[in-house]
């Protein structure tokens, strides 16, 4: 049953790139599905350890802004511009392992195929990995990255009590749920090497 479902789904997405529709790669190339997703969202929802009480111990979420570069020449690097006075900040401070997930429901795909967000064919990504400071050398392209796709963050960039910095995401994993059947494991090898 599962071979059938799947044989008419791959003909089912043959047949609207045959037809010229855009969207997203098809469901069986993950890897490009999580860049996909990835370079179509402008924020996620990141899960530190919480430090303060009364999560202390315990995971905390927090929206923040996302860009892994300017709209058509995404690197697959999540790009952050954080202040230290927000809280995930600190709680990174004392542990840098994080998790972002993010959904395709964001592009407007989903929606134009009357998906739920929770339905697995709108796809889901979990990334995890540290947050780290943007290396000196990075910084012009994490600027540009992240300004492009929210101009509001020149303005974050004047309040000097802020102390505003660049961050990124070290990835180590990605989870991608693009289907029914379950999840699946991408390296960061193969996320970082997919074609978008």
């Amino acid at each position: 049953m599962y071979a059938v479902v799947l044989t008419f789904a791959v003909a089912v997405w043959s047949a609207g790139l045959a037809a010229g529709s855009a969207g997203p790669p098809p469901f069986i190339n993950y890897a490009a599905t999580a860049r996909y997703v990835v370079h179509n969202n402008d924020w996620g929802s990141l899960a530190s350890i919480s430090t303060h009480p009364p999560f202390k111990g315990k995971p905390f979420t927090n929206v923040f802004s996302v860009s892994d570069g300017p709209v058509g020449n995404g690197t697959g690097v999540l790009y952050f511009f954080v202040s230290p006075l927000d809280v995930t900040v600190q709680d990174l401070a004392v542990n840098p392992n994080a998790s972002l997930s993010m959904s395709e429901v964001e592009s407007g795909y989903c929606t134009s195929e009357k998906w739920d967000a929770e339905d697995p064919r709108c796809a889901k990504i979990v990334l995890s990995g540290k947050i780290v400071t943007v290396p000196q050398n990075e910084t012009d392209f994490a600027k540009t990255a992240l300004f492009s796709r929210h101009p509001i963050m020149a303005e974050w960039a004047k309040i000097q009590t802020h102390k505003f910095y660049f961050a990124k995401m070290e990835i180590e994993n990605v989870f991608v749920l693009d289907f029914f059947g379950g999840g699946n494991i991408v390296s960061p090898e193969d996320y970082y090497n997919a074609n978008i």
